[in-house]
């Protein structure tokens, strides 16, 4: 009788066992779906496994061939740019380590995401797989406290995992007091560190542990990754968004995820499709025919209208940084063009024909000229109160004189009225050439037929940068940072602080115009010599920000 009641409470106890499994299976499915239900494109689809990884193959194969023959380390620095999967790759390689499930045979390297530890690595529910994020946890006293934490063996797994996050941002004391740790760790315990800037961690760090370095994801890479994403998400978008998208990604997976999300809110019903034009509005993106229009403007050194072009963008909210990437781009592929490398593939038909009309307009030196100068001015705006102006800048210089086609980056003495004349300018003197430009209300620089020779004097100095000015703005600030030294037997000595403008201004095509500018004033014939005096008082004509405004006040035909 009592063998028959012992057989009924272990039945009612399997069966209890049974209904604790099923419910504990359905837990974490639950928990699992109400998670991927609130989770943004970058969290739902985080790879769970190797495979699931987009690029980094020098990582993953190394990590798994650890992983298959047992055969891993104690500490691991990852580094590499933002958002290209160094936490995700850590938390995978923490879910194999600890993975019940998995296989010990070689080639078995994959967490099998079934048992309970990767099902709670997965929620991020582990009590043995512990985040530290160093940017909030950067003193000595939280790694002391880790330090002494460590101690403790794993609650159910069987190594204690700690991935620290941005590690460049521990203190120097953090580190030292790390470094023991990290030296010889306890058995049970690994370390996995995250950083984007490496340099700034300590060689007597990075001597203790093994570093892989993590690359920018390729357009390709990105393109495959939103491709499929899109099309589990029922995503409908034309390829030309994709390749913009993967473009503004610079390289990161989760910005691309981010991107892609933010750009499908844009639909009106889930069976509309997102075009390149979408992508660009909801954006606040120039459009392509806005950069062609803009170059265009460029190429008629057409200073007024290429203002209010840039005004008409600062005001409707344009992104002028990643304006001026893509102006950079396409006078990039134009130049390309230009000298046989054709790059004008990914353009449309009608933006490749615009491309090819625009390369006969320019020389080869104004293009690169062109792309060195709005290169430059990509790190103003991001620095700029207001960042139309670095733009300006450079169209208020670019448009005041054309780029010589014998020097490369140099710049052509030319007034206003070559441009009206157009061919007429070619059959003359460079000293005919050389002409009055005035501003209203403004005296005109004298004329040697209207006053016959003038003598050299130190007031006719700031008379001269003005016409130095009106031709090549570059010549004339270095003019400005320069003073007489002397003046005898028709030579005139010019000093200044640094060797590096007296060098400038000794170029042969510098002095010439100088020369020539002096003749146009004075009458008489002169020749310049540079010297160097670190301990020369220069006195500028005029202050740089009375000249700049006056610039601007000739631009918008200000009267005062």
């Amino acid at each position: 009788m009592s063998e028959y009641y012992i057989v009924i409470v272990q039945k009612k106890l399997e069966n209890s066992l049974r209904k604790l499994e099923i419910l504990e299976r359905f837990k974490y499915q639950f928990l699992f779906s109400f998670n991927q239900l609130h989770m943004v494109l970058y969290r739902k689809y985080r790879p769970q496994k190797f495979a699931d990884i987009v690029g980094q193959e020098h990582v993953t194969k190394t990590l798994t061939n650890a992983l298959a023959t047992l055969k891993y380390g104690h500490a691991y620095l990852f580094a590499g740019p933002r958002g290209s999967g160094k936490t995700t790759i850590a938390r995978i390689f923490a879910k194999a380590l600890n993975c019940t499930g998995r296989k010990l045979a070689k080639d078995s390297f994959e967490p099998c995401n079934k048992c309970a530890s990767c099902k709670e690595i997965t929620l991020g529910k582990s009590m043995d797989l512990i985040e530290i994020d160093a940017a909030s946890n950067r003193g000595i006293d939280e790694i002391r406290e880790l330090r002494d934490k460590i101690r403790f063996l794993p609650t159910s797994s069987k190594f204690k995992i700690y991935i620290i996050d941005e590690v460049h941002m521990l203190t120097k004391e953090a580190f030292n007091a790390l470094l023991k740790t990290l030296e010889e760790p306890p058995a049970h315990a690994i370390f996995v560190m995250a950083t984007t800037e490496p340099q700034k961690v300590l060689p007597t760090i990075l001597s203790r542990v093994q570093r892989y370095d993590f690359h920018k994801a390729s357009q390709e890479e990105i393109k495959k990754l939103l491709d499929r994403i899109s099309k589990q998400e029922d995503i409908k978008i034309d390829e030309d968004a994709l390749n913009l998208l993967g473009q503004l990604s610079f390289g990161s997976y989760r910005d691309s995820l981010s991107l892609l999300e933010q750009v499908s809110s844009v639909r009106q019903t889930i069976a509309s499709r997102i075009t390149l034009e979408d992508v660009q509005e909801i954006l606040g993106l120039a459009h392509e025919k806005s950069i062609f229009d803009f170059i265009e403007i460029l190429s008629k050194r057409d200073r007024k209208l290429a203002f209010s072009f840039l005004g008409k963008l600062f005001y409707q909210g344009i992104d002028l940084e990643n304006f001026t990437l893509k102006l950079v781009e396409i006078f990039r592929k134009i130049a390309l063009y230009k000298i046989g490398q054709d790059q004008l593939f990914d353009l449309t038909k009608e933006q490749q024909a615009q491309a090819k009309e625009i390369s006969g307009i320019f020389t080869i030196e104004e293009l690169f000229s062109y792309i060195g100068k709005f290169s430059e001015s990509i790190f103003k705006i991001k620095a700029a109160n207001l960042p139309v102006l670095p733009l300006e800048m450079v169209v208020f210089e670019m448009t005041e004189a054309n780029i010589s086609e014998s020097e490369p980056g140099s710049f052509k003495v030319k007034d206003a009225h070559d441009s009206a004349r157009g061919g007429e300018a070619h059959g003359q003197s460079r000293a005919e050439r050389l002409g009055p430009v005035s501003s209203p209300g403004k005296p005109s620089p004298v004329s040697l037929k209207a006053t016959g020779e003038r003598t050299f004097s130190q007031t006719l100095w700031p008379e001269i940068i003005k016409e130095a000015r009106s031709h090549n703005y570059s010549l004339a600030a270095l003019l400005r940072d320069a003073a007489i030294a002397g003046e005898e037997e028709g030579t005139i000595t010019l000093a200044f602080k640094f060797k590096f403008h007296a060098d400038v201004i000794s170029g042969k095509r510098n002095t010439q115009v100088i020369e020539e500018i002096i003749t146009k004033i004075t009458g008489s014939q002169y020749k310049v010599l540079c010297t160097v005096d670190p301990g020369v008082v220069i006195k500028k004509p005029l202050d740089p920000d009375e000249e700049l405004l006056n610039g601007a006040k000739e631009v918008f035909e200000v009267e005062e």
